[in-house]
């Protein structure tokens, strides 16, 4: 019968594990609650960067269609232009879904006319035919920055004309310097347009500045920048742009169709939803209808009302969608983020599980006389756990529900909780324990068969050895959200790892044993003796220091791969040199002699080309061609693997031979990687691409691997993995690859050796005319220097949250695994101070009694620190493709694992400096206590 006097007494005892029960529900809770909106929020950071990244070179989303003249139309009054432009424009964004449309700006319209023939007093007659002049209108916004005018003025709207029949007022049209020279104009020239059924006077009143600002208007339109000379059927044509209004626009559509474009912004709420696995699908979703946009979804059944531009009809649209590329890849790389965390997350609740058992061991050594009592007087073995379940629920239940007002303030503003689902299973977990370690402990007066434990350990073998199967079987995890193969295989590990240790502990113990028996001391040999008399009772402590070390020295190792690697892949993308210059070939000309503090300066240069074996035809597309001096390089960085392969192999470096009719044809000298020159060894290649020359490549040897990795080719070969075949060549060859303004090359600069570091800043001043918007299609020229490029890879919200992650959990797991290996010391806390006192009462002084203390735990410590730290090593391994990091890295290798000492260090010590504590702490209580404290009636010394 309970009275009162017993549910206080056994309140009383039993409050340290329900406090622990509350603490660890209280983690449980908060945890998986407020971690995953904080990570939505550093992914949708991420994911705005990378949007606002990848718009720089152009708009990710644009409609294009080309107008057809509609005669029954009739005339349309002034300012229908922009009113159409506005009317397509609002109806093209009412077309998305509502995701969608809630990352797109305003519509930024362009239109331009087909070129017609500009003749007048002074425009140039140096080439074949009047020089092709087309128009462009450009909707001003304040993303692509105004357009600078240093002299005259910007186009105006042409005055409205009341008498149809007086002879119009010429269309205002502005023009950069370039186009104005070349062309042959004059500011206030008034010259005229011809074309096929139309003609038009047009005046000059403004002349614009294109080396900054609107830089998108310049990338759109090149020839606003540059005119064009191309080869005609009779001679060289020239062709340029000018700016004019809308009102410009709208009086040269008489018979000319009108090209237009609406690009479309896009802006990602870095607060949003946008970033989530929901949002990424709604995004994919929206995409897919915009791709699918026909004029009966632009139009409707009004055709002819809403699908008009003047007196023209819109014939149909064009899609341009670059975002799916980058949302994608960032779907993939949170993906991957997701999974690392999960892992993270699954060894925390591996151990607060852990911890709760060990406080659930402890609760039951403390009540084990009041539940014999009880069991003695009639209670029943189920009734005393249903007990311990609701004593458990009130504790849990409290620290859940503190948990959840924690975890509901740490969530960001706006933003909703994670799941309750790992909150739920890991609290039914911890509620559970007290009563499973009863119920586990009814039979352990009973020893456990030798047979039985076999079983055991080989069943735990199984599943982990299917696990591991499993999972590199199955190779990269393909869903989305936490991986649970891949974050439950790791603790089936721990498992396997800890009855390793268990096995190996007794006799290393028995033979350290023996050696103490030969000393002089009785310290070493008690302390000895009962670490192995007991070595079988601390497997919990094992297990949850070794879950700790191992996902930590793992966490440790996942971090500075990262880190290690982010910074190789900005090595990667500047070619290695203090400073780049990345663009077309031909943009990359031109004097950079002056720059200070440059010492050296090395042309690479890139073709992408389909080359066939002259042997036995074999095509192979995508083939990467890199040219270079070797020599300039070697002097530059003499460590390059990649000058060192070149100037060591025979015939890279040698004349460059010609064949064909009257030697037209070049025989350039390359190195193959590996592939390439094992399937054909001294080889020889045809190469055809659009814009290059014919030219044949012979094979003189092979890439080391080495030189594959060389950051110089990273400009030139980008950061995607190479998927086709690579020819390096040097010296003469090098210099004569032709050039291909499809394909990147680069301009790398050294500093002086020993001399002072390269100024980034003076590179780029130096280069301003490089950097300055071109006349051409083929892309701008971008500067980049190592620091900006590693700045803005470790800003990545991804990554940062996955480093965030390891360490959270690292921290809080060994705060945990600490406390339940405090706890399991507890247990065997009374025969471990009988012990001393014996000893005491024997002479034996403190110092003694701190070093038996000390040593009956150092096996147990260093057990521990070797299987974590193993385990956490050997994980990467382990898993084999189930975890790649080149998602996360941005590299195009998979990065090698870097073990970062400083933690893996930093766990050992802190272990021991606890155990260390505890052994003094012990000490220090010993020391009040005598024999008689720990003596029971009928006990003999």
């Amino acid at each position: 019968m309970l009275t009162l006097r017993l549910i206080r007494r056994e309140a009383r005892i039993a409050w340290p594990v329900a406090a622990v029960l509350a603490l660890l529900a209280v983690l449980l809770t908060a945890i998986p609650l407020s971690w995953p909106p904080r990570f939505d929020r550093l992914a949708a950071g991420s994911f705005a960067d990378r949007v606002t990244a990848a718009q720089e070179p152009g708009a990710l989303l644009s409609v294009d269609t080309v107008t057809t003249k509609a005669i029954w139309l009739g005339t349309s009054p002034p300012g229908a232009l922009d009113r159409g432009l506005d009317r397509i424009g609002a109806t093209l964004r009412g077309t998305v879904t509502p995701p969608l449309a809630a990352t797109l700006g305003t519509p930024q319209v362009r239109v331009s006319t087909e070129p017609a023939g500009a003749t007048g007093p002074g425009v140039t007659t140096a080439y074949s035919g009047a020089p092709g002049i087309s128009l462009v209108h450009a909707r001003p916004d304040a993303s692509s920055g105004p357009v600078e005018y240093v002299q005259g003025r910007a186009p105006d709207q042409p005055p409205p004309s009341k008498d149809s029949s007086a002879k119009r007022a010429p269309i205002e049209v502005a023009a950069s310097e370039a186009v104005m020279n070349k062309v042959g104009l004059t500011l206030g020239q008034q010259f005229e347009l011809k074309s096929k059924g139309w003609s038009a006077p047009m005046v000059l009143v403004g002349v614009f500045r294109t080396d900054h600002g609107a830089r998108p208007l310049w990338q759109r339109f090149p020839m606003l920048v540059e005119p064009w000379v191309v080869p005609g059927m009779t001679g060289a044509e020239l062709y340029a742009q000018l700016l004019t209004s809308a009102g410009g626009i709208e009086q040269t559509t008489d018979e000319a169709p009108l090209h237009v474009s609406w690009d479309l912004p896009v802006t990602v709420d870095r607060t949003g939803p946008a970033a989530t696995p929901a949002g990424l699908a709604e995004l994919r979703s929206g995409l897919a209808g915009l791709r699918s946009t026909g004029l009966d979804r632009l139009c409707g059944e009004q055709v002819v009302k809403d699908c008009t531009l003047l007196d023209h009809m819109v014939a149909g649209v064009t899609v341009t969608d670059r975002l799916t590329p980058e949302l994608e890849a960032f779907a993939a790389q949170r993906g991957r983020t997701e999974q690392l965390q999960g892992f993270a997350l699954a060894g925390l609740l591996a151990i607060v599980v852990a911890t709760a058992v060990a406080a659930a061991r402890l609760g039951a050594r403390r009540r084990a006389g009041a539940f014999a009592l009880q069991l003695s007087r009639g209670a029943r073995l189920s009734g005393i756990a249903g007990r311990l379940l609701a004593e458990a629920a009130v504790a849990v239940g409290a620290g859940m529900a503190v948990g959840w007002v924690i975890g509901w303030a740490l969530t960001p503003p706006g933003a909703g909780p994670g799941s309750p689902v790992p909150v739920l299973v890991a609290g039914v977990l911890v509620w559970c324990a007290p009563a499973a370690v009863l119920l586990a402990s009814a039979g352990q007066a009973r020893p456990v068969r030798r047979t039985r434990r076999i079983v055991l350990e080989a069943l735990v073998l199984l599943l982990a050895g299917a696990g591991l199967f499993a999972l590199r079987t199955r190779g990269t995890f393909a869903g989305s959200g936490i991986d649970l193969q891949l974050s439950l295989t790791p603790v089936l590990l721990a498992v396997v790892t800890v009855l390793l240790l268990l096995r190996l502990l007794p006799p290393v113990l028995l033979r350290a044993t023996h050696w103490a028996r030969r000393s002089r001391g009785l310290v070493p040999l008690v302390a000895l003796a009962r670490a192995g008399a007991h070595s079988g009772a601390a497997a919990l402590a094992l297990l949850v220091l070794v879950l700790a070390t191992g996902y930590g020295v793992f966490g440790g190792m996942v971090t500075r791969t990262v880190a290690d690697s982010r910074a190789q892949t900005a090595e990667w993308r500047t070619g290695g040199a203090a400073a780049a210059l990345v663009g077309p070939r031909d943009r990359l000309s031109g004097d950079l002699s002056k720059i200070p503090t440059v010492g050296h300066r090395v042309t690479v240069n890139g073709v992408t080309a389909e080359i066939t074996a002259q042997e036995d035809g074999t095509r192979t597309p995508g083939a990467q061609l890199v040219g270079l001096d070797a020599a300039a390089l070697g002097a530059a960085e003499p460590s390059s693997p990649v000058a060192r392969a070149l100037l060591a192999a025979d015939g890279a470096d040698a004349p460059v031979e010609r064949t064909g009719e009257g030697g037209s044809i070049p025989v350039l000298t390359a190195l193959a990687d590996p592939d390439l020159a094992a399937r054909f060894p001294d080889a020889v290649f045809e190469v055809s691409a659009p814009g290059v020359g014919r030219s044949l490549v012979r094979v003189v040897g092979a890439l080391p691997e080495e030189a594959l990795r060389d950051p110089v080719l990273g400009p030139v070969l980008g950061s995607g993995p190479r998927t086709g075949p690579l020819l390096l060549l040097g010296g003469r060859s090098g210099q004569q690859l032709p050039a291909q303004n499809r394909h990147a090359s680069a301009v790398l600069f050294y500093p002086v050796a020993g001399g002072p570091p390269l100024d980034p800043a003076a590179v780029r001043a130096g280069a301003a005319a490089q950097l300055a918007p071109g006349g051409d299609t083929w892309g701008s020229v971008e500067f980049r220097d190592p620091a900006t490029e590693l700045d803005l890879l470790r800003g990545d919200g991804l990554v940062r949250s996955v480093g965030l992650a390891f360490q959270v959990t690292t921290g809080i797991g060994l705060l945990l695994a600490l406390g339940a290996f405090a706890l399991d010391l507890l247990l065997s806390a009374t025969e471990r101070a009988r012990t001393s006192s014996y000893l005491r009462t024997l002479g034996t002084g403190s110092r003694a009694v701190f070093g038996l203390q000390v040593l009956q735990l150092l096996p147990v410590l260093l057990a521990a620190a070797a299987g974590g730290t193993a385990l956490g090593l050997l994980l990467p391994g382990a898993l084999g493709p189930a975890l790649r990091l080149r998602a996360l890295t941005g590299g195009p290798f998979e990065p090698a694992t870097h073990i970062d000492w400083t933690i893996t260090v930093g766990l050992g010590l802190a272990v021991a400096v606890l155990v260390s504590a505890a052994a003094a702490l012990e000490a220090a209580i010993s020391r009040r206590r005598g024999l008689g404290a720990v003596l029971r009636l009928g006990e003999a010394l």
